[in-house]
């Protein structure tokens, strides 16, 4: 099951995308931007296609059946497994900046699903049932997915020179956004843990036929480490100078 882009109209599917399973967290490593939906219990005699969908703040438990509605890039079919980011409403419609208490930013976790039923349909979009498998909170992350240690400064260079947005910050988490005039924006969450030592668990990436998140668990060398690699190689070749003098 794939949609139609509401601007272009343009059937789009994720052929292209290099998917896995992260081996020891058991969660996809690109994941889908999807809205976590339920109706009035008033509402669940209408037909599917006559209730009125409402975000919700129910955090997802394992075994549980939940609503989701999906739209492209969203390119699954029944049966398959796929990962997708819980946040209470407020914060998955203006950003973390909107959450109402630290309580809703704990609540923030990935969840694994598998998708059941299609409840209703049209060229854009849909509303289905999927099995929730498994969950991670967010703050989690950097505990299950292995490190990949990176020479690239991802704290330093997020943006790329564009005015980066601090949508929340506290002792370990740190949740920054940026984006083009809406066309391209991109996010950023760092869990700082208890050593110092930042990990960037958690990206996403929205632009035209493009809305994914990207799990991982990426880490700096620290600026000791490198001076001290910097320094260790340079008393290695002052030796073998002094062996070549002798």
């Amino acid at each position: 099951m794939n949609f139609l882009c509401s601007c272009c109209k343009s059937r789009i599917t994720n052929d292209n995308q290099k998917r896995h399973l992260i081996e020891g967290a058991g969660i996809h490593n690109i994941g889908y931007h999807l809205a976590w939906m339920e109706c009035a219990k008033e509402e669940l005699s209408l037909p599917l296609n006559k209730r009125q969908w409402l975000h919700t703040n129910q955090v997802p438990v394992v075994g549980e059946k939940r609503i989701l509605k999906v739209t492209a890039p969203f390119d699954e079919e029944i049966g398959d497994t796929f990962t997708t980011i819980f946040e209470p409403w407020q914060m998955f419609l203006n950003g973390w900046e909107s959450a109402e208490s630290p309580d809703d930013i704990g609540k923030a976790c990935a969840v694994l699903c598998r998708f059941e039923e299609v409840l209703c349909a049209d060229y854009f979009s849909a509303i289905i049932y999927a099995t929730v498998l498994k969950t991670i909170p967010l703050d989690q992350l950097y505990k299950v997915i292995p490190e990949t240690v990176t020479d690239e400064r991802f704290y330093e260079e997020f943006g790329d020179g564009k005015e980066v947005w601090t949508e929340y910050e506290d002792k370990h988490r740190l949740y920054r956004t940026w984006n083009a005039q809406g066309d391209v924006s991109q996010m950023q969450l760092i869990y700082t843990d208890d050593r110092g030592i930042r990990h960037e668990v958690l990206t996403s990436w929205y632009a035209m036929h493009e809305d994914f998140y990207y799990f991982g668990n990426a880490v700096n060398k620290s600026l000791e480490a490198v001076k001290s690699g910097a320094a260790s190689k340079y008393r290695f070749l002052e030796r073998d100078r002094q062996q070549g003098e002798k």
